[in-house]
């Protein structure tokens, strides 16, 4: 008998091998595990992700195109799940729109939610993320560097890393969150000032994204003088340095498959 539902797996990708193991493909596992009677289909957003990985033989459809071969295939039921961490420009731009594109082609055709999309989403990361911190000395603490977006437009905007840091707050962890974009909030000169105030003789920092790319290994952890670290090092802190990315984390994982579980719920896919 022929499977007509599929599960479409939607990552932004990237280009360093690790992470697209372990970062991207441990989401992947996780959600393929979660639903073994589904066909698996894999697809990458970034175009440039695309084309320097078909550079090296490496082919990963993009979103449509995928879309397009299930329904070749003889598909009647999608459920797609982004593995994105914020509902930002890429799912607003490369995601949503494939609900008007496909959607009448399709029996049910349902898009699921990047990590953080709702309200009720922040405790949940918040402490699905603190379950990779190593114990922690009264001296020490966390620095999660995200992403941000210059774009005042974006959904994410302002908003995303300010509400994370309140539930770390709440949770009485000593996380500072920041972004690499100097233009959203908090930027650098906010973790600088934070760190400051609390006092911290050494801070474990980890990148605070799905894939532990070049942000992490550059901007966050590299040996630039602008680096994340050097410059924090600069101020007479210890560093320890955790490069890998959200996808790793088991618990981070679990939030995408209940995504996917309500989306089903939610929308009655069949």
């Amino acid at each position: 008998m022929q499977n007509t539902r599929a599960l479409l797996i939607v990552s932004f990708g990237s280009t360093f091998p690790e992470a697209r193991q372990k970062d991207i493909g441990g989401i992947e596992q996780a959600l393929t595990g979660a639903f073994p009677y589904y066909q698996h289909r894999f697809a990458y957003t970034s175009a440039f992700v695309r084309r320097q990985l078909a550079k090296k033989n490496l082919l990963v459809d993009d979103p449509a195109t995928a879309l397009q071969k299930l329904l070749e295939q003889g598909c009647r039921n999608v459920l797609l799940q982004p593995t994105h961490l914020l509902h930002g420009e890429e799912f607003e731009q490369k995601i949503l729109p494939l609900q008007d594109r496909f959607a009448a082609s399709f029996d049910s055709f349902v898009i699921s939610t990047p990590l953080i999309a709702a309200a009720n989403d922040y405790p949940l990361v918040a402490a699905a993320i603190a379950t990779q911190f190593p114990p922690l000395t009264p001296s020490e603490g966390v620095i999660l560097m995200g992403h941000g977006t210059p774009r005042r437009n974006n959904q994410a905007f302002g908003q995303t890393y300010v509400r994370l840091q309140e539930n770390f707050d709440a949770l009485q962890l000593p996380v500072i969150v920041g972004t690499v974009e100097d233009e959203d909030s908090p930027n650098f000169a906010a973790v600088q000032q934070q760190l400051k105030l609390r006092g911290y003789q050494r801070v474990h920092m980890y990148p605070l994204m799905v894939v532990a790319g070049e942000h992490a290994a550059n901007d966050m952890y590299g040996n630039d003088k602008d680096s994340w670290k050097n410059r924090i090092e600069s101020l007479g802190i210890a560093t320890c340095g955790h490069l890998y990315g959200l996808g790793r984390n088991k618990a981070v994982q679990s939030l995408y498959i209940r995504h996917a579980l309500q989306a089903l719920l939610f929308n009655q896919i069949k």
